[in-house]
């Protein structure tokens, strides 16, 4: 026994500067995060808190998240509500049935109790990542701080909504971009599957994931092995696929973007091209549309539709409030406009620096580095299409740039050099 405890406790002494700095973060993060969530159980015009009686309120309020509870309820044959595995994929639905059906307590308390595990597990990863991508602990301190001070995570740890599984996932996406391991990719393209059967939206970069492991391991192309491999790496979307096929008849994803698009999107427009202001009467009116009908109505109102989508994407998402507080006096709500607005322009700041890195730099951690700022870029220009959900939607990508942003920050110094190389080089003796 003593054999088998002496490598871990050297393993331990080893580490402790990193196990001591990971502790304290999380405990004082705890604490951060009760010192918000307590006194909002009791603030007016908010669905966040532990008030016994209204947790399943809180739970429950938004549409969304009724529609994964009555999905995950389908699984276990626990409701007659039909299932929706066509708009909601699998994934999600079946923590939440999971939960519901095996807790021996409150289930509604149990679903926050396990997302803010979830959250706790997102700050143990990106400061993981960190490490792995500067070897800088007081790197990893300051930037998982930027992570867990934001409140809009914390408020969405109270609904049952993707959001923090979400970021969970990233996080974990975040720490595996930078592993040695050689099954890398595949670990990858199953991280980025899963984010895909949790929300749609992350199609465009499992495409463009698949594209380039398969681009750059063109040695392997003729071993059964390297698409076996591949193969169960995306057993995620098989199953999804497998599910709405025998719901539906056909394959699919998920029909959410093409929803999104007609009442979130072309309504808009049609409301400011045509001078209508009643969007439940735009509603109706496109409801039967086809979707080259759709197309092709945008298309004809170009400025109209770009207005619409800056709009959607700047004012209604990047500079947006929280999706769960109804008071916009509510001091949480604050501090989220507020940390959003400045994350904005710290996004703008680095958007020519991390242009200029990335052209420059393309092998080792940078790769790393392109997959993580590649897929927040993606993410971000998709939040355009939606509407009236807050910050909900661009609050998932703090960890793809939060540890960009750190990684690319330690690399600084190299860049002066550059410039200092240049400069000698052109200035004559």
């Amino acid at each position: 026994m003593k054999k088998k405890v002496a490598p871990l406790w050297k393993k331990i002494e080893e580490n402790r500067h990193f196990l001591v700095a990971l502790a304290i973060t999380l405990v004082v993060a705890t604490f951060y995060y009760f010192a918000w969530a307590i006194p909002q159980t009791y603030a007016e015009s908010t669905h966040i808190g532990f008030e016994e009686g209204r947790m399943d309120n809180h739970i429950w309020w938004a549409s969304d998240a009724r529609d994964y509870r009555d999905t995950g309820d389908n699984f276990f044959g626990n409701t007659e509500e039909e299932t929706i595995l066509y708009r909601r994929p699998w994934l999600y639905p079946l923590i939440v049935g999971a939960v519901r059906n095996f807790t021996p307590i409150d289930p509604d308390y149990s679903l926050w109790g396990l997302q803010l595990i979830f959250w706790l597990a997102s700050i143990v990863f990106i400061f993981l990542a960190i490490i792995r991508a500067t070897g800088k602990i007081w790197l990893a301190l300051l930037a998982t701080v930027v992570f867990w001070t934001h409140p809009s995570p914390i408020a969405l740890t109270f609904h049952g909504m993707t959001e923090v599984f979400n970021i969970l996932l990233l996080s974990i996406l975040a720490f595996f971009v930078f592993s040695k391991n050689k099954q890398k990719d595949y670990w990858l393209i199953f991280l980025m599957s899963l984010l895909l059967v949790t929300k749609p939206t992350y199609q465009v970069q499992l495409v463009i994931l698949l594209l380039y492991i398969i681009i750059k391991s063109f040695k392997k192309w003729q071993t059964v092995r390297f698409w076996g491999k591949i193969a169960l790496a995306l057993i995620p979307i098989w199953i999804q696929l497998l599910l709405t096929w025998q719901i539906l008849g056909y394959a699919i994803i998920s029909d959410v973007a093409g929803v999104t698009l007609k009442y979130w999107t072309l309504t808009r427009v049609y409301a400011r091209a045509e001078g209508v202001s009643n969007l439940p009467e735009v509603a109706t009116v496109v409801e039967t549309w086809t979707r080259e009908e759709e197309l092709d109505y945008l298309l004809n109102n170009k400025k109209v539709t770009f207005s619409v989508y800056v709009n959607n994407l700047v004012k209604e998402s990047l500079l947006a409030d929280s999706y769960i507080i109804i008071d916009k006096d509510n001091s949480m709500d604050i501090v989220i406009m507020t940390l959003n607005k400045w994350h904005l322009y710290l996004h703008l700041l680095m958007l020519p620096l991390m242009g200029y890195m990335l052209i420059f730099n393309r092998k080792g951690k940078w790769e790393a580095i392109w997959i993580l700022y590649l897929t927040l870029l993606i993410q971000t220009l998709a939040t355009g299409v939606s509407s009236d959900q807050g910050d909900r939607l661009m609050i998932t990508g703090l960890p793809l740039w939060i540890v960009s942003y750190s990684f690319v920050f330690t690399k600084l110094k190299s860049l002066g050099g550059g410039v200092s190389s240049v400069a000698d080089e052109s200035v004559p003796s």
